[in-house]
């Protein structure tokens, strides 16, 4: 009666087919409840996916699929045969739960009051741990229970399926029926039995119900000729329009990978851990497109939200998360990146401001810096640089270095255990399943990379302030020259403290203060030879203005000429002088003024001595 014997049909003998040829149906719930036998052999067969799929059953499931008007169910089906006799086996089935249009007015009082509504799981969640009341007036759907065969899994018809799913929500399919007004029951969800009575299955109104008595109505199958379809092609249902997809499940490295994969983004996760199963609670949102709807959300509200998330799960990382081996840390880190723009990298949407000179002085010294070079350089052990892993971690991960510093998964995976989870190297090898020798090996790596990216960094900054020094040196004697060419002389004014480029010494480079200096020397230099040439006699050297011996000369090589022979170009001129003569002149000159001389000194020593004798 309740299912509670289903069991998986073995797999067919007609093989797998490629999930590209598998299509999605949506299930008409009418037909699927209607007792028919045809309709309860495939119930059974949704059933036991279900059963063998999930951890926790009960008949409440089944009630669920059958009554609650915002379920809805969709199952994978293989090429169907138009010749078949039997129903297709369903490689893959959904339930999911439309949530949300509620308005913004009833979110703020409940959130006023610290309470949340039951129901509509995923938008009170989100509502509550962001304190935003506008993502709860936008329209959902929650995937409540995936299941695909278990001879079928890990093949792809999941993802299939999911992929299916989208493309219905969004419209991408393409209704052949005519368009029917719309109509929506008083909670704001639009309830799949509306898809019955556009099949043409008609419901019992109030007031039959009213005059109806239980012990007068006979139950019975339905006639199946006035029942819908019990598979509807996602081509020929009407598309209903909605803001996103979301899923909440029990955390595990597999079904985060799934999720992942999927295309779906985390938005929250539960600090405490189920009781029952251990796992922690994950919520992951799946963005739709919205274009054509009368209802338009923010522009990049899903990546505003995984930011925000992503920041939270670095900080907690430390905390309640710490039990996360570093690959499933690892992995949620990955898939909590915004994926709103395709011309620019995620790398550039997380960072919110590129590291700069001052972010470095202000997380680190200058002897955290000379630690880590030299750990870089194999000098120190690791414990002394252990204090410096979280503020660099939380950083590299906040996407704060930018393409600055890349590191491999595993280096990665072991600066998000040491830096952020606080593990020890022992605990980060065990996870990974490395020796430590290697997991220190590239640990070293890993400092050692940031240890360059952070001496670039200051390099940087050093040629950065001085060209800004050259620039302003170079302007304000611009000004400097500006002024003096003015014909009113001002007074010099103090320099400012404030003014760098006033204090600047280097506003003149090397180069040119040592050619300044070399040509002011060199110029000294030539005025002393100057000095001193001018200051010797030239005189004796020079030749006298002899006109009979210089015609002499003129005339000995005039004769040279005509003569056809060889001419003497060396002529002799009479220097009066510098003639021996006038040399022996001057010399008998210098003695007799010496003599004289001589004998002026002894006449007046003589002249001494004889008063010396009188006294």
């Amino acid at each position: 009666l309740l299912c509670l014997d289903a069991s998986i049909v073995p797999k067919t003998v007609g093989g797998c087919p490629h999930p590209s040829e598998c299509d999605l149906y949506w299930i008409n719930r009418d037909s699927l409840f209607s007792y028919h036998p045809v309709s309860e052999a495939f119930l059974q067969r949704l059933m036991a996916l279900f059963v063998a799929s999930h951890y926790k059953n009960s008949p409440n499931d089944l009630q669920l699929m059958s009554d609650a008007p915002a379920h809805q169910i969709f199952v994978l089906l293989p090429p169907i045969d138009p010749n078949a006799t039997k129903l297709p086996e369903p490689l893959c089935a959904i339930q999911v739960c439309l949530e949300g249009e509620i308005s913004r007015q009833a979110v703020m009082n409940k959130l006023g009051r610290g309470e949340r509504n039951e129901g509509d799981l995923i938008p009170w969640l989100v509502s509550q741990q962001y304190q935003d009341g506008d993502f709860a007036s936008l329209s959902g759907a929650r995937v409540v229970r995936i299941a695909t065969h278990p001879d079928y899994a890990s093949m792809g018809y999941g993802s299939r399926a999911l992929e299916q799913l989208r493309k219905f929500y969004e419209g991408s399919f393409h209704s052949l029926q005519e368009p029917v007004a719309d109509t929506t029951d008083d909670a704001g969800v639009k309830s799949s039995l509306i898809d019955s009575e556009e099949q043409g299955l008609q419901r019992i109104t109030d007031e039959e119900l009213e005059d109806s008595d239980l012990h007068k109505d006979s139950v019975g199958i339905r006639d199946p000729t006035t029942m819908p379809p019990l598979f509807l092609a996602l081509p020929e249902k009407k598309a209903m329009r909605l803001h996103w997809l979301g899923v909440s499940y029990g955390l595990t490295q597999s079904l985060h990978k799934f999720w992942k994969r999927a295309g779906y983004a985390p938005v929250y996760m539960r600090q405490t851990s189920n009781d029952l199963t251990g796992e922690y609670t994950c919520v992951m949102l799946n963005e739709l497109s919205t274009r054509e709807m009368a209802v338009q959300a923010k522009d990049q509200w899903l990546d505003a939200f995984v930011r925000d998330f992503h920041r939270r799960f670095c900080t907690l990382l430390s905390y309640s998360f710490k039990e996360f081996t570093s690959v499933l840390a690892m992995s949620i880190l990955d898939s909590a990146k915004p994926k709103g723009h395709a011309d620019k990298s995620a790398l550039q949407q997380m960072a919110t401001a590129p590291y700069t000179r001052a972010d470095l002085d202000r997380d680190f010294s200058s002897y955290d810096l000379k630690r880590l070079e030299s750990y870089s350089n194999n000098l120190i052990d690791y414990h002394v640089v252990l204090d410096m892993l979280p503020a660099i971690a939380e950083n590299y991960f906040a996407s704060r270095f930018g393409v600055g510093v890349s590191l491999s998964g595993v280096q990665a995976c072991i600066l998000l255990g040491v830096g952020l989870q606080r593990k020890s190297v022992d605990a980060i090898e065990k996870e990974l399943n490395l020796p430590s020798r290697q997991i220190l090996a590239l640990f070293t790596k890993v400092l050692r990379k940031f240890s360059n990216y952070f001496r670039d960094l200051e390099s940087k900054a050093i040629e950065a302030e001085l060209e800004n020094g050259r620039k302003e040196g170079a302007e304000s004697a611009m000004d400097t020259d500006d002024d003096a060419s003015d014909d009113d002389v001002k007074p010099s004014a103090k320099r400012s403290l404030t003014d760098e480029a006033a204090w600047d010494p280097t506003v003149k480079s090397l180069a040119d203060d040592l050619e300044e200096a070399g040509n002011e020397m060199a110029s000294q230099f030539r005025q002393k030879q100057r000095e001193l040439i001018d200051a010797i006699d030239l005189s004796e050297f020079a030749i006298a203005e002899n006109k009979q011996d210089w015609g002499a000369a003129e005339s000995q090589i005039k004769k040279a000429v005509r003569s056809g022979g060889a001419v003497q170009t060396v002529v002799s001129v009479q220097n009066p002088t510098s003639s021996k003569k006038a040399k022996k002149d001057r010399s008998v000159v210098r003695d007799l003024v010496k003599s004289e001389e001589a004998r002026v000194q002894k006449n007046k020593k003589s002249k001494t001595s004889k008063k010396t004798k009188k006294f």
